[in-house]
């Protein structure tokens, strides 16, 4: 049986996905018209944010890779890019109007703006992002070794600013199976100085419910 390929977008894009569901859950529920709507805008603009980045280092780290093997699907997925960043723009737009404007019953209607802007940008990096994985990846496969995907991803790391860094890790630690979060730890465990194991088990406690922190718990004892 041929062994596993690293698949370098999994993890991230599951977080990434993680916010999408998250935010418009936050956005249907939310009343725009009162001051507690702060919260939901707040955590729209970190979630636009975190795409744009995420574009910006596949664009700087990844793609250039693919370039020489299939120049059309990259100039695609650049293509792509610049959609969502007008997608993005629009909601910065929307965000501004909602911030800037103090009637309740106008900044309801901006909400519902938000609400349809949002569902666009959610299905469109819904397909973008299966898109990488059902093709992007597959070329990134036969044209360079786990390890050097795994370098690309590494200087994608070295490239977020920690702040940033860390907030994502909470998704995707909310995001991930149980598997996949006991691999990433113990991955952590083994490369990195303790202090940043540590760091990271405890998001795993923080972001975990207790029957499976148990599990995870459980895996890190036996290695």
């Amino acid at each position: 049986m041929s062994q596993q390929r690293y698949n370098v977008f999994n993890q991230i894009h599951k977080g990434l996905r993680g916010m999408l569901y998250d935010t418009a859950r936050c956005i249907q529920q939310t009343d725009f018209a009162q001051p507690e709507a702060e919260a939901t805008v707040n955590q729209l603009e970190q979630v636009l944010r975190f795409f744009d980045e995420h574009a910006e280092n596949e664009d700087q780290f990844i793609l250039p890779k693919i370039r020489q093997h299939n120049a059309q699907l990259i100039d695609e997925l650049e293509k792509d890019h610049d959609i969502d960043h007008r997608l993005t723009e629009t909601l910065f737009e929307h965000i501004k109007d909602w911030r800037t404007n103090p009637s309740a019953i106008t900044r309801e209607t901006i909400g519902q703006r938000i609400g349809y802007a949002f569902n666009e940008f959610i299905a469109f990096n819904l397909y973008h992002m299966n898109k990488e994985e059902n093709v992007l990846m597959y070329l990134l496969w036969k044209h360079y070794s786990d390890a050097e995907i795994r370098q690309m991803e590494a200087q994608i790391l070295q490239s977020i600013p920690l702040p940033t860094l860390l907030a994502e890790s909470r998704w995707m630690m909310r995001s991930i199976n149980d598997n996949e979060v006991i691999t990433w730890l113990l991955g952590v465990k083994k490369e990195a100085p303790a202090p940043v194991f540590e760091t990271f088990l405890g998001i795993a406690r923080d972001e975990l419910p207790s029957e499976r922190l148990v599990k995870v718990h459980a895996a890190l004892e036996t290695v």
